[in-house]
């Protein structure tokens, strides 16, 4: 069990940048209706990383170039791994404390 503990926290501590959000893929029409869109042939894609303001604690989004897409995806996936070891990292440090 502490062996397990020791190798969450060296992950963890592993893991690279982290961001807490969604990657929104759009595609979007123009409103003209003598465009290719108003006939069913989308612009885009689009790319929007939505999140959680944290002033305001409203949703909010900012548009992304699609150079921004993967790097930011992966720094998403590193969030969502360290939010399960942490946990599972928590649990073992309250059964090694209890003893």
């Amino acid at each position: 069990m502490k062996s397990r503990y020791e190798e969450l926290k060296e992950k963890l501590y592993r893991l690279g940048d982290l961001s807490l959000g969604s990657i929104q893929k759009r595609m979007l029409t123009c409103g003209d209706p003598n465009c290719k869109c108003a006939r069913g042939e989308k612009h885009g894609p689009y790319y929007y990383f939505t999140y959680t303001d944290p002033e305001t604690g409203e949703p909010a989004q900012i548009s992304l170039q699609e150079s921004e897409v993967r790097d930011l995806r992966k720094r998403i996936e590193n969030y969502q791994v360290f939010k399960e070891d942490l946990r599972e990292l928590l649990d073992l440090e309250i059964v090694m404390r209890k003893g």
